[in-house]
């Protein structure tokens, strides 16, 4: 009896417990990482009047900022993920070359020229 009673009671309480709602986990919310090129549009390349806002909402902030003679330079590198990621693999022999896009700004805002590496497949 007090066994059919101890089992009566596990299947009243584990029912109890699975019809209860488990509570979803919030998003976190992601900040974007400097250089980061996760836009499916980063790849295209940019285009001289671009502003500043344009290239930030396509290419994220970059990964450097500097001034020079020519104009305000802005520095991506456009493969972070692929060097992150193959430097994990061991005995991976062969180095990632950084591939990189400049942007030059001129004295109103706006591209005035650019560098751009292509993906380029061996």
């Amino acid at each position: 009896m007090k066994t059919a009673l101890a089992l009566i009671s596990a299947a009243l309480l584990a029912a109890s417990a699975s019809a209860l709602p488990t509570p979803t986990p919030k998003p976190r919310p992601t900040k974007p990482r400097v250089g980061d090129i996760s836009n499916p549009e980063a790849e295209t390349p940019p285009f001289v009047g671009m502003t500043k806002a344009q290239a930030v909402a396509r290419y994220g902030k970059p990964k450097r900022h500097t001034v020079t003679e020519e104009g305000e330079q802005w520095v991506y590198i456009l493969n972070m993920g692929e060097m992150i990621g193959k430097a994990f693999i061991p005995f991976n022999f062969k180095p990632t070359i950084p591939r990189t896009g400049v942007l030059t700004f001129g004295s109103e805002g706006k591209v005035k020229k650019f560098t751009w590496d292509t993906d380029k497949h061996d």
